[in-house]
């Protein structure tokens, strides 16, 4: 005669597996999303080094077309620059000029991410990248959903992540910088405010390694007022 499991038994074998899924699905699901977040940032990192490129074939080097004094000046003048230079070489789905500040231009792509960016100098151009539209934000780069990138004429490069100042950094002080963020005060963190943490990233070879602080650490070493 068969001998079947006991509707207890059953019951206990599900409560098992239930507990396993439990504590291994949110593993899981933040490696996934690891994954799928180095991936967006090494097509980001690529779409806009060939759209570069290519409007260098048209227009000669980035030097000669980086924005004018008067562009910088008004706060406003990304959007035209980009207009002109960029916008026909990269596919997007929406453009527009955030009121909140009348200066950051943000763009979507058709993935669904995008980016911030505001004119720093005539030689130098923020991009904040968010893996969803939805993250993006002024000043936000988070190390998690979103993550600064840098258009620098002086350079041979020309197109960083994070900013040219990361470049010869070792990894071990852009692991440091990543996780407890601010490069403007190293004494005190500011929320999602991590501009090391896309040049960690490509460091590891557009990577999130298992070291890498995917939530921020934060910190205050100032010394306290007597």
């Amino acid at each position: 005669m068969k001998k079947g499991f006991t509707m207890a038994e059953v019951l206990i074998t599900l409560g098992i597996l239930g507990v396993v899924i439990a504590m291994t699905l949110p593993g899981l699901m933040e490696g996934y999303e690891k994954k799928v977040t180095a991936n967006k940032l090494k097509k980001f990192y690529t779409v806009m080094m060939q759209a570069i490129m290519l409007a260098e074939n048209v227009n000669g080097e980035l030097q000669s077309w980086m924005p004018t004094q008067d562009q910088v000046m008004s706060g406003e003048g990304l959007e035209d620059w980009y207009n002109m230079y960029l916008d026909k070489h990269i596919s997007s789905l929406h453009k527009e000029v955030i009121k909140s500040n009348g200066r950051d231009f943000q763009v979507t792509f058709l993935d669904g991410s995008g980016f911030n960016g505001y004119i720093s100098s005539t030689k130098l151009i923020y991009f904040m990248y968010c893996t969803d539209i939805k993250y993006c934000g002024i000043e936000r780069y988070d190390g998690r959903h979103s993550f600064l990138f840098s258009i620098a004429s002086d350079y041979p490069e020309k197109f960083f992540a994070s900013a040219p100042s990361y470049k010869q950094k070792t990894r071990e002080l852009l692991l440091d910088s990543c996780a407890k963020g601010n490069a403007d005060d190293p004494l005190v963190s500011i929320k999602d405010k991590r501009h090391a943490c896309a040049r960690l990233i490509q460091y590891d070879g557009w990577e999130i390694k298992k070291d890498y602080p995917w939530r921020q650490i934060m910190i205050d070493n100032r010394e306290s007022e007597d």
